[in-house]
């Protein structure tokens, strides 16, 4: 028990630690690792692949570094939409406060998945022969548009384009995920890839519906006059 003016010490080692913990999950590090955790299990793969058919494993990768390009991608596009859903949501909003973080690592992991594709196809001529087949051509085109969203996405370029353009050239990521939906089902052949696209399709009616509301709500009583 301590004494007047006194601090109890496993209290204070209790709150220290809480401090010390809050400040560590809230560091833009500790986001980006988290990011990066899912390359551990692309390391795992290839690791394993060596000095067998190395082939195979290369042919993994593309796959999985696919699919987390996409699935982050789309968590992304869908913080928007939830924040409308769900406006107090703290996790929303500091997932919100990191959508930069998360379309970057979209983007990076877009790279791994293009680079094993190149190893995994294994020459030049082979991938220009299957360039314009059209579950090969979205990728790439869909890639092409992820360069300079990617390149503008930090505050420096933000104050450069200024923020009317820059949230124009943005929204490109829209023309982006169509075809990035388009180049996976085409190459898997099937149509399921599709209910997640439409998941975020929703989700974005939602929060155009919820933002004509309001404001048809704020002009109605800015004019109540109005029929």
């Amino acid at each position: 028990m301590a004494g007047p003016g006194e601090v109890d010490r496993p209290v204070f080692g209790t709150v220290l630690f809480g401090t010390v913990c809050r400040k560590v999950v809230s560091s833009p590090y500790f986001f980006w690792a988290l990011l990066a955790l899912p390359s551990i299990q692309l390391l795992l793969t290839l690791e394993e692949g060596r000095g067998q058919q190395g082939t195979s494993a290369v042919h993994e990768i593309v796959g999985i570094s696919g699919v987390l390009a996409t699935f982050l991608m789309l968590i992304a596009l869908s913080l928007s939409p939830l924040r409308s859903m769900f406006p107090n949501a703290r996790v929303v909003g500091s997932l919100l406060r990191r959508r930069r973080y998360i379309g970057v690592a979209a983007f990076c992991y877009s790279v791994v998945h293009l680079v094993f594709y190149l190893l995994d196809v294994g020459s030049a001529g082979e991938v220009f022969a299957e360039f314009a087949a059209p579950g090969i051509l979205t990728g790439w085109v869909a890639l092409f548009i992820f360069v300079p969203l990617t390149l503008t996405s930090n505050a420096v370029m933000t104050r450069a384009l200024g923020w009317r353009h820059w949230k124009m050239l943005q929204r490109g990521i829209y023309a982006a995920a169509v075809l990035v939906m388009a180049h996976w089902i085409v190459v898997e052949g099937e149509p399921g890839p599709l209910i997640f696209f439409a998941v975020l399709a929703l989700l974005e009616c939602y929060r155009l519906w919820r933002k004509f509301a309001e404001r048809d709500s704020r002009e109605a009583f800015a004019d109540p006059g109005s029929p």
